[in-house]
This record gives C-alpha cells, structure tokens and sequence, in this order.
C-alpha cells in the first residue's frame, strides 16, 4: 500500500484533549464549546475539514442515547484495542489512496484512541450500568 506523509498534524494551538475528555465523559455542552473553539483556530483546508468532520461524528455518537449501532460500542473497551485501532488509523493518515480530506478524518480518530489509550476506558453511563446489574 503506497505510503505518503500523513496531513498536516493538528496546530500545536488547538487542544483536543479538552474535547476528547467531554466527548468521553458525554459532556455534550463542554464537548461542543471545544468544537467551537477547535473549528475557530484551524486553518481552512481539506485536510482541517476532514479533521473536523470526525470531531462532529464523535460528539454526535456522544449524543447518542443508542449504542447498539457503533463500532466503539461493539468492541471490548481495552488499551490494547484502543492502540490496535490507533495503529490502524495512523496507517490510514500516510496512505496515499486516500485523499487530504480522508487523512484528516482518520488524524481526529488517532488522536481520540491516543486519548483513550492514555485515559483508559470510558465510564459506563449510569443507565448501562443499572442495565448489565
């Protein structure tokens, strides 16, 4: 598979982590204040688009009351999946198949398993808990 340098890496001035840790956490409004934020500092390009399309697809998988239907939420919750899925998804950033916009998206991926390998599993909501009892 042809190898390309991944897009250009996300401004050093726009922190992610913030947003990561709402999304994870289903911090909607805190989740969406970040977006905001995030969408004012990035440069407009295809690949910052593409970036923030993935940041939409996690806050509204966020926002989602129903789970059954994500891919997040079919797969075991370790830090051995979520650094599987980094590695896949860094692959993708450098593979010249796919177009600015494309690497982007898969760049906003990486950097959520990064968080998630670093953070951990995220916190079962209260009424999934109550529903595995």
């Amino acid at each position: 598979m042809p190898q390309v340098e991944p897009p250009n890496q996300v401004p050093p001035t726009v922190n992610t982590d913030r947003f990561f840790e709402a999304v994870n956490e289903r911090r909607i409004a805190d989740a969406e204040k970040e977006l905001d934020t995030i969408r004012v500092v990035l440069p407009p390009s295809q690949s910052t688009q593409g970036y923030l399309k993935a940041l939409e697809g996690l806050l509204l998988t966020a926002k989602s009351n129903e789970d059954k239907y994500l891919y997040l939420a079919k797969m075991e919750k370790t830090v051995k999946n979520f650094k599987m899925l980094r590695k896949d998804f860094a692959t993708q950033t450098r593979n010249s198949l796919h177009g600015e916009f494309d690497r982007g998206y898969f760049l906003a991926l990486e950097g959520y398993m990064k968080k998630l390998e670093r953070s951990g599993p995220p916190e079962q909501p209260a009424e999934n808990a109550r529903k595995a009892d």
